[in-house]
Order: structure tokens, then C-alpha cells, then sequence
């Protein structure tokens, strides 16, 4: 008589642990990518709203160095600060200083209105978005310019 010995897997025990392998690897790999898109997304609105602040903070800080003269150009969507040109570039959503000889100053920019309230009071308003519609994000402030003189053009 001849005996077998019983050591290693049956073919069963082998393809039952595959599938088991097979089923909490694709839970894992789902569970990660879901994780790695919610962080992009995040990211990117991150980014717009970096980037609307900055445009914010500059414009401001602009208008509170006390120039002589400010120009509300292009409907409301551009300024002219002592001949510093801050306008919006709606082919690339970018709002450029000086005409876009100058410095780019936040990109994924889609709106940049100046509203001019009781003939002394400037309304900005800046709105970022990513270029797939999502991630939108606005800032809002009033500013009184307190030695300037203000057109609007």
C-alpha cells in the first residue's frame, strides 16, 4: 500500500484564497482611489481659493498705498491704478497687471467686477473656478479710497 502524504493545498483551498485575495484587494484599491480623488479635488479648490485671495490682497494693497488717481476700465472689469492696468483675460481666466506685459497675478479667475457705490465707495468682487465648473469660489469687499480721485471709463 502506498501512502500519500498530505502536505501543501488542494486546488479548492488555493482559488478560495485567490477570490478572498481578490475581494479585499479591490475594496482596498476602491477605497484608495476614492481617498486620492477627494484629496485632488480638495487641492484644487484649495489652489482657486489661494488664488482669488491673492488677487484680493494685491488689488487692495494697491488702493491703500493712497494713489492719485484710480480708472474703472472695461465695463467694471478692470482697473487702472495710478496707469497700473489690472484687468481680467477671458481667453485664459487670468487677471494680468499692465495689459498682460506685465505680471500675471492669479490664474482660474472667470469674474472680476468693480462697482463703483456713492460716487466714492469701490466694490470688488473676484470669483474663482476650475476649468471643469467646479470649485467655485468668490471674494467681496468695499473699499473707500481716501485721497483718490476715481473715473469711471
Amino acid at each position: 500500500m502506498v501512502v500519500k502524504s498530505n502536505k501543501g493545498f488542494t486546488l479548492v483551498e488555493l482559488l478560495v484564497t485567490l477570490a478572498l485575495l481578490g475581494i479585499v484587494i479591490s475594496i482596498y484599491s476602491s477605497l484608495y482611489y476614492s481617498g486620492y480623488k477627494s484629496y485632488k479635488n480638495t487641492q484644487y479648490n484649495i489652489d482657486i481659493e489661494q488664488n482669488v485671495r491673492y488677487a484680493m490682497n494685491y488689488i487692495v494693497n494697491q488702493l491703500d498705498k493712497g494713489p492719485s488717481s484710480i480708472n474703472i476700465i472695461d465695463n467694471g472689469h478692470g482697473l487702472v491704478i495710478d496707469g497700473n492696468y489690472i484687468q481680467l483675460d477671458t481667453k485664459d481666466n487670468k487677471i494680468y497687471l499692465d495689459q498682460n506685459r506685465g505680471h500675471e497675478i492669479a490664474t482660474n479667475i472667470v469674474e472680476f467686477n468693480v462697482i463703483l457705490k456713492n460716487n466714492k465707495v469701490l466694490n470688488i468682487e473676484i470669483v474663482g473656478q476650475n476649468s471643469d465648473g467646479t470649485g467655485r469660489f468668490s471674494l467681496t469687499t468695499d473699499i473707500f479710497p481716501r485721497k483718490s480721485v476715481i473715473n469711471v471709463k
